[in-house]
């Protein structure tokens, strides 16, 4: 993108809150999202002062299975993030355009709708290659987060469940079997489909008796902000706030907070996947029901989200052209098989 379009349309944002301010600078490093949202994020100042800006078009997610976004949402969203500083936790601020009002809408000069969202800054670096302290006090921060969520009954949120999605990819993929696929690749997609239907049977069979709606968000390490001395300063995701289960949430994080190289890499360690938990206080919420649905989530997650599914599809298109890229459609199985057996035993005694 051109500088001028960004700087065009964050200028155009921030007059829009009808802040009085001599000076705008947009910080030459455009926050990464890895999303499918199409979300622009920068760092700007104002005055001097630092300030996040989030641009959200208004056809969020458009043709995808993950949530749509809507102003009815985000405004629950935003409220949620007030009560949740109000209780220690330290989402990042939104500056509000009026008492009323918790964002603003603008028109490009194409005629595509944004929505904007204004924060105060917080200064902090994200972990990616995780250690036990970094692994504890992400397990303390998803106790605090889920608890205090019992205790608000103003905002609804419409549940999340993964396994919908998840079956709904089976489907999407299951179409593939019936290309012109040499059977070696149709016998090892087949195989990888039945591994995957088996968990989620599993976390569907599994619903424990401390199953339990709670309110949670994407905590994955590029929305954390960490001090130098490794304590966790700031949560910069609010589009993500939603209803979900202790469970499915614990799974997500393990997959993240287990990595011991970076986000890049499928190394987990069992080490950190338990040092969370410990540091969640699990065994106060959870019976011993939840492992095998705690397991077949934690599967699910790093083995059968948005980017294998999108990966898994564009290697089949891509190989039906130039049949010798088949191999690396085995290939791309055969990684992902090999993620699934790490992250099977992490839990394991």
């Amino acid at each position: 993108m051109e500088q001028t379009k960004p700087f065009t349309l964050i200028n155009q944002a921030v007059m829009s809150y009808n802040l009085d301010f001599q000076s705008l600078e947009l910080i030459r490093v455009s926050l990464t999202t890895h999303g499918q949202h199409g979300d622009l994020h920068y760092k700007i100042l104002i005055d001097g002062h630092p300030y996040s800006i989030r641009l959200l078009p208004k056809k969020r997610y458009v043709n995808s299975d993950l949530s749509q976004s809507t102003p009815d949402l985000l405004t629950k969203q935003l409220r949620y993030t007030d009560y949740l500083r109000a209780n220690g936790i330290p989402f990042m601020k939104p500056v509000k355009p009026t008492d009323e009002a918790l964002f603003t809408t603008i028109m490009d000069s194409i005629g595509q709708e944004w929505t904007c969202c204004l924060f105060h800054w917080i200064d902090g670096h994200h972990v990616t290659a995780n250690t036990e302290q970094t692994a504890a006090r992400m397990g303390q921060l998803a106790r605090q987060l889920h608890d205090v969520s019992l205790h608000q009954h103003d905002i609804c949120f419409p549940y999340i469940d993964h396994k919908i999605v998840y079956q709904r990819w089976l489907g999407d993929l299951q179409r593939l079997l019936v290309s012109r696929m040499p059977e070696s690749a149709r016998n090892s997609l087949q195989e990888y489909l039945n591994l995957a239907q088996y968990h989620l049977d599993t976390a569907q069979h599994h619903q424990s008796p401390s199953f339990q709606p709670v309110i949670s968000t994407d905590l994955n390490s590029l929305n954390i902000l960490w001090s130098q001395d490794q304590q966790i300063i700031g949560i910069v995701d609010h589009e993500h706030i939603g209803a979900t289960d202790r469970v499915q949430d614990l799974a997500w994080l393990i997959k993240w907070y287990a990595r011991t190289e970076g986000i890049g890499s499928h190394d987990v360690s069992g080490r950190l996947a338990k040092t969370l938990l410990a540091h969640y206080n699990s065994p106060t919420v959870l019976v011993s029901q939840d492992d095998p649905r705690l397991a077949a989530l934690l599967w699910l997650s790093g083995c059968f989200n948005l980017h294998f599914i999108e990966r898994t599809k564009q290697l089949a298109f891509d190989a039906e052209n130039n049949p010798v890229g088949y191999d690396q459609f085995q290939l791309h199985l055969q990684t992902y098989r090999a993620r699934g057996e790490q992250l099977s035993v992490l839990l394991r005694n």
